[in-house]
């Protein structure tokens, strides 16, 4: 199940002002189409969509889908709809639009029966992240996984992913640390190895067995003798973290922390970014630049504007900064220019804009 944040941050986003009037959709058939196809018939009756709030915002998300996943309830299908959003101005950081269907089991040779909407949320990028790990645990502990589905827009190939070792507990209360470790790290894109803290022997050894780690994690609180001298030498010190926190909302929060360093720290080491992933920060940039219009000499903005979808996303900036001095140079009055981007120099800074001659062949990136 792809339950990576950082993907579903690469997908397009809806506009903030795009609304679905609820009229349009009554008994409507929608479909959704990934490598297989999932179809369903909305309610025919008003009422049906008061558990939506803000619906005709919310019901956006039905065209413009990220990811659907589908998990038996009983008898029946639990759905669950997700679209990156805009901002309130496209420049803000972006929503996840949540929408949540119960599929009642067909008895046939009867019709499907109506979704029925059970509720969904406008979320930002940070309740989304927790969402995302809340129901990847939630499956994991039903044993869910194999029996669900998803679909994902857009297909790209996943990242590699980092891997961390994680010494801690094996229940915090109620919780399977090594399960919820698990859906945390499909939700950022790492994998995360529980080792219990029996001896110091015992986690030096198995943190080398699971060797080659990026980075490491020692929860003090579970065994104050676990030092950091248990994590291989392959390990970079300044990425083997004490943690002194006992709650699952501070462990959490450190950990993730990490895992942003971590890939911060990769990303400095890797010298040639993915050609997939350089294509889709191109295009986020692309995207933004056409749509506000930023386009030949006398319509310009800085490089930071530029790179706001790429941040807004949460994406690599450093990544994104290398493909716009790739594909941008100094604008001369006398040359013409095959590249995408141009930028003149201003008192501010470099201010940036899109080659008019270049608009069809940006059209056709941005629409791929």
């Amino acid at each position: 199940m792809d339950f990576n944040i950082r993907a579903i941050s690469l997908a397009e986003s809806v506009p903030f002002n795009a609304r679905t009037p609820i009229g349009e959709l009554l008994g409507k058939e929608i479909e959704f189409r990934s490598g297989i196809k999932i179809a369903i018939t909305l309610p025919n009756v008003p009422d049906k969509f008061n558990r939506l709030p803000e619906a005709e915002r919310l019901l956006s998300a039905l065209d413009g889908w990220a990811r659907v996943y589908v998990y038996p309830e009983g008898d029946d299908k639990a759905m669950h709809i997700l679209a990156p959003a805009d901002g309130h101005d496209g420049d803000s950081e972006m929503l996840v639009y949540r929408v949540e269907l119960l599929q009642p089991v067909r008895i046939k040779p009867g019709p499907r029966p109506h979704v029925e909407i059970v509720g969904g949320a406008v979320m930002t990028y940070d309740a989304c992240t927790k969402w995302l790990v809340d129901l990847s645990y939630a499956q994991a502990i039903a044993h869910n996984h194999s029996k669900g589905s998803v679909l994902t827009r857009p297909c790209v190939p996943k990242p590699q992913q980092m891997r961390i070792g994680w010494v801690g507990v094996e229940k915090l209360g109620r919780l399977s640390m090594p399960v919820r470790l698990r859906s945390l790290g499909q939700v950022f894109g790492a994998e995360i190895i529980h080792v219990g803290p029996q001896s110091f022997a015992h986690v030096k050894s198995r943190l080398a067995a699971v060797s080659p780690l990026n980075a490491a994690v020692i929860c003090t609180s579970a065994a104050g003798y676990i030092t950091s001298a248990v994590v291989p030498h392959s390990v970079r010190p300044d990425l083997v973290h004490l943690c002194h926190r006992n709650t699952l909302g501070e462990m959490e929060s450190e950990l993730v922390t990490l895992i942003e360093r971590t890939g911060a720290a990769l990303e400095e080491e890797r010298q040639n970014q993915t050609v997939d992933e350089g294509e889709e920060l191109l295009r986020v940039m692309l995207r933004g630049m056409m749509s506000h219009s930023k386009i030949g000499q006398c319509s310009h903005c800085q490089r930071e504007t530029v790179l706001t979808g790429v941040r807004a996303r949460r994406l690599n900036v450093a990544a994104a900064e290398r493909i716009l001095d790739k594909n941008s140079e100094a604008f001369q009055d006398t040359k013409t220019s095959d590249l995408l981007f141009l930028w003149k120099d201003h008192n501010d800074g470099r201010q940036y804009f899109l080659n008019s001659r270049q608009v069809e062949t940006i059209k056709l990136i941005v629409a791929r």
